[in-house]
C-alpha cells in the first residue's frame, strides 16, 4: 500500500494542470555546445565533471554586464578578446546596458556568440529603471532570494567487471554522486558533495564541504573548508583542470584567475581544506589563505617516503584503501592583487607547504622534501588592441613562466601568441599551466602562434605549437621534442545549416623498443573531419561526422589508419522534454590510431570516449523537466566490438562484447 500511494500521488502530480509546467531550460544547451566547441580537439579520455562544472558555477554566480571588465567577460568560454572589448566599448560609449537583450545592438558583435553567452550575464535591478522601488522586506524576502540545488546521480555498467566477480572490489557495481548547494543572492553560497566510485563500498567515500560569501562590503571573497585557488596563467595555482588545445585557438591560452571559489568537483585532489579571505582595499585585493587537507599517496615501508601521488580517487581495492589520505599537507600563505582602472592588473604571492612525509627522488630532478616555498609575480596589461599577460613563478630553485600577447587586428581577427618555459628542476604542487602535457607543468619549452578569423563565409581557427621536453621523462629516456598544427573551419552557406572541417598534424617524438633498445623516433600523427549540422527546425537538430585518423612510425615500420562515422539527433518533441540519440561505426587498427568522441551525457557529466578496434557504439539520453524545479535525466549507452571476446583489461575487464551502461540523474531547483 505504501508504494501504491507513491505511485497515486505521482500520478496526479502530472495530472496538475499544464499551464503550471516549464519550457526546458536552454541554458545547459548552450553549455553543452559552448563545450563541445572548446573540447572538439580532446585531452584524453575522461569522465569528469570538473570543466562542466566551471560554466555550471559561472551560471550559478553569472556576470554582471555593466561593471565587468574585458577581463571577467573573457571567463565565458567562447568569449574572445575582441568580442569582450566590443561589449565594454559599446558600454563606454552609450552607458550601462538596460538588458542582456541588449547586446544585438552590440555593432559588429556575432549573433550566434550572443544566444550562447546569456545565460552567463545578469543586469543588476538596481541599475534599471523600474527598480527604484525597495524590495520587500522580511521573511518573504528571504525565501524569494534563496535557491535549493540538488542533483542525485546514479551511473551502473550492465556487465559485471573481473574486480567484483574475483572479490577484489570491496564495494559495489554504482557511481553514485550526490551534491547540495543553497544559495542566497549572488552573495552568499553553501554546499556539500558525497560520491562513490564503482567498486567502493562507503556511500560517502569522497565528500566535500563549502561556505562562500563574496562582494560583501570590502569583503571580496571569503571561503570556507574546501576551496581552490587560482593565480595569474596557472603556474603556481590552479583548479584541478583547465581547458587547453583546441578547435579554440585563442580562447585556453590565457587564463582569467578567479582568486579562489568553492570547491563544489568530485575530483578528490588538488583542493584545500580549510580558509582564505580576500579584502578589497582601494584598488587591491588583500588575501590570505590556509589549509590542511589529507591525500592519497603511496609511502615507502622502509624510508617512510611518499613514492607517489596517485590522482584517481579510487579506493575499491585492499591496496587501493591503505593508500587513501595516508599523508597530509599544511599549507599556509598569502596574495596581494593590484587593478589601476581594469587597465593593468599586477598580482604578488608567497605561500608556504609542508607535508607529513618527504617526498623520496628516483632521479635527479625529481622532487624531495617536505618544505616547499613558492613565490609568484603576474601582470595582465590591456592598452588598445593589445593585451599581454604573464606569470613568473618560483619554487626556491629555478623560474618558470609565460608570456601571453593577444592582439585585436581588427574585430574579426584576433591574433594570440605565447612564449612558455618550464625548467626541468621546476615542480609545481597545485598548479596547471598550459603546454603539451596537459597541467604537467615542468621541463618543457614552447612557443604557441595562434588566431581566430571571422571571414564572410565563415570561422577560421589556426594554431602553430612548437614544443621541446630538455631532459629526459619518465616515458622518454632522452631529450625530445615536436609540433603540431590544427586548422578549423566553421561556415553556414545557407540558413540552419552549417559545415565544420578539421585538419591536424602532429610530429613528436615517442619512445619505441628497437633491438630490445629503446630509443627516440618521429611519431606522425594525422587526422581530418568533415561535419555536417542541419538544424531542421527548432524542434529537430541532425549532425554527422567523418573523421580520419593515420599514425605513422617510419623507424619502426608501423603505418595505422582508423575511421570513425556517427549519426546524432537532437529531438525536441515538446517544451519540456529533449531526446538525444546517436550512434557511431568505428574501426582503427588498434588503441595508437584511436578516434576520440565527445558525447552528450547527463548535466554536469563530460565524457571524451576513444573509440578503437572495429565496433559500433549508440546512445539514447532523455532529459524531461515537467516543472520548474524538477528534471529527471536519463541515458543508455552500448558498445559492441563483435571480434572481441572481453573489452577492457585487469580488473576493469568483462566478458563478452558488449559494453553496456545505464545512467540517470534527478536535478531539483528549489
Amino acid at each position: 500500500m505504501k508504494h501504491s500511494g507513491y505511485i497515486v500521488s505521482f500520478t496526479l502530480l502530472l495530472l496538475i494542470p499544464v499551464n503550471i509546467t516549464a519550457q526546458t531550460d536552454s541554458s545547459y544547451m548552450k553549455t553543452e555546445e559552448i563545450l563541445e566547441d572548446i573540447l572538439q580537439e580532446p585531452i584524453g579520455e575522461f569522465d569528469n565533471s570538473d570543466l562542466y562544472d566551471q560554466l555550471e558555477q559561472l551560471q550559478l554566480n553569472p556576470l554582471n554586464l555593466n561593471t565587468s571588465s574585458i577581463d571577467d567577460l573573457t571567463r565565458i568560454p567562447v568569449l574572445d578578446y575582441s568580442s569582450a572589448k566590443l561589449i565594454v566599448d559599446h558600454r563606454n560609449r552609450f552607458g550601462n546596458y538596460f538588458s542582456v537583450n541588449e547586446l544585438n545592438a552590440v555593432q559588429n558583435l556575432n549573433r550566434e556568440l550572443i544566444k550562447k553567452i546569456t545565460p552567463f550575464l545578469y543586469i543588476s535591478k538596481t541599475e534599471t529603471v523600474d527598480e527604484q522601488v525597495p524590495e520587500p522586506g522580511g521573511i518573504e524576502n528571504i525565501f524569494s532570494q534563496t535557491n535549493i540545488l540538488l542533483r542525485s546521480r546514479y551511473i551502473s555498467r550492465v556487465q559485471t567487471e573481473d574486480g567484483f566477480t574475483s572479490n577484489r572490489y570491496l564495494g559495489t557495481k554504482p557511481r553514485v554522486y550526490n551534491r547540495l548547494l543553497l544559495k542566497y543572492g549572488l552573495n552568499v553560497q553553501a554546499g556539500m558533495l558525497v560520491e562513490k566510485d564503482p567498486g567502493e563500498s562507503s556511500i560517502n567515500e569522497f565528500s566535500s564541504y563549502h561556505i562562500a560569501f563574496k562582494e560583501i562590503g570590502f569583503l571580496y571573497r571569503l571561503m570556507l573548508i574546501d576551496y581552490f585557488l587560482e593565480f595569474g596563467q596557472g603556474l603556481t595555482f590552479w583548479s584541478p583542470y583547465a581547458f587547453t588545445k583546441g578547435a579554440d585557438a585563442v580562447y585556453p591560452i590565457k587564463r582569467n584567475n578567479r582568486i579562489m571559489s568553492p570547491y563544489t568537483s568530485s575530483t578528490e585532489n588538488n583542493f584545500f581544506r580549510g580558509g582564505a579571505a580576500s579584502f578589497l582595499v582601494d584598488d587591491f585585493i588583500i588575501s590570505g589563505f590556509y589549509s590542511n587537507n589529507y591525500f592519497d599517496a603511496n609511502i615507502d615501508s622502509v624510508t617512510g617516503e611518499i613514492s607517489s601521488r596517485p590522482e584517481d580517487g579510487l579506493h575499491r581495492t585492499s591496496n587501493e584503501t591503505d593508500r587513501r589520505k595516508s599523508a597530509s599537507e599544511q599549507m599556509i600563505g598569502g596574495r596581494v592583487d593590484y587593478n589601476s582602472r581594469k587597465i593593468l592588473k599586477l598580482g604578488m604571492l608567497y605561500y608556504h607547504s609542508g607535508f607529513s612525509n618527504p617526498f623520496q627522488a628516483t632521479e635527479v630532478y625529481d622532487i624531495s622534501g617536505d618544505e616547499f616555498n613558492y613565490s609568484a609575480f603576474s601582470y595582465d596589461l590591456s592598452f588598445s588592441k593589445l593585451n599581454l599577460a604573464g606569470e613568473f613563478s618560483y619554487n626556491g630553485i629555478s623560474v618558470a613562466s609565460i608570456s601571453i600577447l593577444q592582439f585585436l587586428i581588427s574585430n574579426d581577427f584576433t591574433l594570440v601568441t605565447s612564449f612558455r618555459n618550464y625548467p626541468r628542476n621546476f615542480y609545481s604542487l597545485h598548479g596547471f599551466g598550459f603546454g603539451e602535457r596537459s597541467g604537467s607543468t615542468s621541463n618543457e619549452v614552447g612557443i604557441y602562434f595562434g588566431f581566430k578569423w571571422r571571414t564572410p563565409v565563415g570561422l577560421v581557427n589556426f594554431y602553430y605549437d612548437q614544443f621541446k621536453f630538455p631532459y629526459a621523462t619518465f616515458l622518454d629516456p632522452n631529450p625530445s621534442n615536436g609540433d603540431e598544427y590544427l586548422l578549423d573551419y566553421v561556415t553556414k552557406p545557407i540558413k540552419n545549416f552549417e559545415i565544420r572541417t578539421r585538419y591536424k598534424y602532429e610530429n613528436k617524438d615517442v619512445t619505441e623498443v628497437i633491438d630490445n633498445t629503446k630509443q627516440i623516433v618521429k611519431r606522425l600523427r594525422q587526422a581530418a573531419r568533415a561535419e555536417i549540422i542541419y538544424t531542421i527546425s527548432n524542434r529537430i537538430r541532425l549532425k554527422g561526422r567523418f573523421e580520419y585518423n593515420s599514425y605513422k612510425v617510419s623507424q619502426t615500420g608501423s603505418n595505422e589508419n582508423g575511421y570513425l562515422i556517427f549519426q546524432d539527433v537532437r529531438y525536441t518533441p515538446t517544451n519540456n522534454f529533449n531526446l538525444y540519440g546517436r550512434i557511431i561505426f568505428f574501426k582503427t587498427d588498434s588503441f595508437n590510431s584511436a578516434i576520440y568522441e565527445y558525447e552528450n551525457n547527463l548535466t554536469g557529466v563530460l565524457t571524451n570516449l576513444a573509440m578503437y578496434g572495429e565496433g559500433i557504439r549508440w546512445y539514447l539520453m532523455i532529459r524531461f523537466r515537467p516543472y520548474k524545479i524538477f528534471t529527471l535525466s536519463a541515458k543508455y549507452a552500448e558498445t559492441y566490438k563483435p571480434s572481441e571476446n572481453f573489452l577492457g583489461s585487469g580488473d576493469s575487464q568483462i566478458p563478452g562484447n558488449i559494453d553496456n551502461t545505464v545512467s540517470v540523474q534527478l536535478d531539483l531547483n528549489i
